[in-house]
């Protein structure tokens, strides 16, 4: 993957002006087994589900020996607490504490409340208040800032109400009331706490119990969120914890449960268990008891304790450190199931607008020796081809562990504002259209295209360009220099230490833009991942060098979209906003969607009920519906 052409210098020219536009939208998405989310508008492909044999040597127990019981395995958290979140901590803390308002398939479901807040239904409401000096309030980004001009200004204020269900009860009997939600804003202040409960309180004006049902959040100006009916502040037990501050309460390893199941042990070191809590306000647990161990294991041995019984489940938190192929081993074998969603992390490459140092560009003032100051992915057709070039479907194939499924946006799978795809299918011949139409051809067929009368290139001059990317991802890296190398590109890998790709400042590669092609993973939280590409998140020596739009990235319509979206409270202003600012930025490519990175667990054929959701706080949310299946009766 070195350029195998004659080596021709690249001369500095100014970057093309009005690039032309081609639309390229949405994305594609799939799943493993049984999700069972709410459909988007348009369907998405799914992988068909996984199918197992019974293990040939397993002796088949009979109806009267099956024990609904189920055994977790998991690396130990210091806490199940929403104040302290760790994957462990949360896949505990789902087990027993039930969120008011629980978020699936990126929805919003009542659970401990009367109905999920809206608009329509009077729980959400906005008025103008006005911002002087001094005073707290949310960005357009809902970064919280101070106000300190002279001249006051307007901004919105968000005011959501809750309603608690009637007859509500800890596990301990006694009764759930607001003021067990006020505990949880306290707690959330606390220097210790972290998390989205903390960013949540930092952008909380008030938080009070309207009566022993009612509670109303009120936010500080400028921050709004189509997520508000996830603002209700956890349910923490005020008959025990009140008056303690947040280290005792984390010392606290039996505390009341509001979910389906309630801790009765914890034993350090070694499990934890629970059983049914009989005043869960749902449906009760098919389960009699539930386990969760700490195993002390290194990555290789944790498939042998899926198979001898020791687990019914491993957990994400240590199965992400094994090998995918290990449980594709037992899967074939019929003793594992994996169980896998799209999780809202993409693969994506970044494409150097405006490098570092060029005529045209704003970051720096000499040129950089590292970066050539005009590169061919400066060229539209040539970020259309690279697209058209990678074979996604097959990347996703091979490299599951890594890529689960295509992407061609920064919307994640399942969320709302998926609204189905235009992405052109793999298609080699139209990229290699597209190349030679801009004047990049393979007239030696030698493999390599070279440029004939390309601006800013001398002819004969190699279609040659450096992949940077960070360590972990060198074998997706190879798997798209292969492909992009089959359509006559010739890719140069440059990988580097995931803190050094990171390096901030104008030093750093990608904070600097010393690169041309990026291949990076990046957190797809909806709406505030828009905000990556927005005009002043460009680094440069204006802004210190801070920003994450690193492809240089400008539009003023695509700026406009993610404001909308960002300022939205109704869900469906937010998702259309989302989509118009997602085909804008697949107008112009300056990133190029790859896949998007599985979150996946491992199970026992026998467990049932598994419903796998990257959105939800826990990667067992629906407790209450598992089951050990019967085996069938062996002729």
């Amino acid at each position: 993957m070195t350029n195998r052409k004659k080596a021709v210098g690249r001369r500095q020219v100014k970057r093309p002006k009005g690039l032309p536009a081609a639309l390229c939208v949405a994305l594609l998405i799939a799943y493993l087994a049984g999700c069972t989310t709410p459909a988007p508008p348009t369907a998405p492909p799914t992988i068909p589900q996984p199918t197992v044999q019974p293990p040939v040597s397993s002796p088949q127990p009979t109806a009267e020996t099956v024990r609904q019981q189920l055994i977790l395995c998991t690396t130990e958290p210091r806490a199940a607490s929403p104040f302290l979140p760790s994957q462990s901590g949360r896949d505990l803390l789902a087990l027993f504490y039930e969120e008011p308002v629980e978020r699936v398939g990126y929805r919003w479901e009542a659970r401990l409340v009367e109905r999920v807040p809206a608009l329509e239904t009077g729980d959400v409401i906005t008025r103008t208040v006005k911002v002087t000096n001094g005073t707290r309030y949310a960005d357009a980004l809902g970064l919280v800032r101070q106000y300190t001009e002279a001249d006051s200004i307007e901004l919105p204020k968000m005011i959501v109400t809750f309603t608690l269900k009637s007859d509500l009860l800890w596990s301990d009997g006694v009764t759930i009331t607001a003021k067990d939600a006020v505990l949880g804003y306290h707690l959330a202040q606390s220097p210790g706490a972290q998390g989205r409960w903390r960013a949540l309180a930092e952008r909380t004006a008030r938080f009070v119990a309207v009566d022993e049902r009612t509670l109303r959040w009120e936010g500080i100006p400028g921050y709004q969120d189509a997520d508000y009916p996830g603002f209700l502040f956890p349910l923490q037990p005020a008959h025990r914890w009140q008056g303690q501050a947040l280290a005792g309460v984390l010392e606290d390893r039996t505390p009341p449960a509001t979910g389906p199941f309630k801790i009765v042990a914890w034993e350090s070191m070694r499990e934890v268990r629970l059983v049914p809590n009989e005043n869960y306000a749902g449906t009760q647990p098919a389960l009699e008891q539930i386990i969760v161990r700490f195993p002390q294991q290194s990555p290789n041995q944790w498939g042998a304790l899926l198979a001898n019984g020791t687990c019914d489940v491993i957990l994400p938190d240590p199965i992400l450190l094994t090998s995918w192929d290990q449980w594709e081993r037992l899967g074939a074998a019929g003793v594992a199931v994996i169980w896998a969603d799209a999780a809202p992390a993409v693969l994506r490459i970044d494409v150097n607008l405006i490098p570092a140092g060029a005529p045209s560009g704003t970051p720096g003032d000499t040129p950089d020796a590292d970066t050539p100051t005009v590169s061919p992915a400066q060229d539209l057709a040539v970020r259309q081809a690279i697209s058209a070039c990678l074979n996604r479907k097959q990347l996703t194939e091979s490299l599951p562990a890594e890529a689960i499924a295509a992407a061609a946006g920064f919307i994640p799978p399942n969320h709302p504002a998926y609204a189905g795809t235009s992405l052109p299918a793999y298609d080699p011949a139209a990229a290699a259209k597209l190349l030679d139409e801009a004047g990049w051809r393979d007239e030696d067929q030698d493999g390599i295209r070279e440029a004939h009368d390309v601006v800013g290139f001398t002819d004969g001059e190699a279609l040659s360009m450096t992949l940077h990317f960070a360590s972990q991802y060198f074998v997706v890296a190879v798997h798209v220099a292969s492909d992009l190398e089959a359509c006559g590109l010739d890719i140069s890998l440059r990988p580097a230490d995931a803190h050094q790709l990171y390096t901030p400042g104008e030093a750093g590669p990608l904070f600097g833009r010393h690169f041309e092609l990026a291949l990076i993973g990046w957190q797809s939280a909806i709406p505030e991942v828009c905000g990556t590409w927005f005009s002043s998140r460009v680094p440069g020596a204006g802004n210190n060098w801070t920003g994450e739009n690193f492809s240089g990235f400008a539009s003023e319509p695509y700026d406009a979209a993610c404001e909308r979206a960002l300022a939205a409270i109704d869900p469906v202003q937010q998702s259309e906003a989302l989509q118009t600012a997602q085909a804008l930025l697949n107008q112009t490519l300056p990133s190029i969607f790859v896949a998007w990175r599985p979150f996946w667990f491992a199970a026992r054929p026998d467990v049932v009920g598994i419903k796998p959701d990257a959105s939800a706080y826990g990667t067992i949310w629906n407790i209450e519906e598992i089951t050990i299946a019967t085996p069938t009766p062996q002729n």
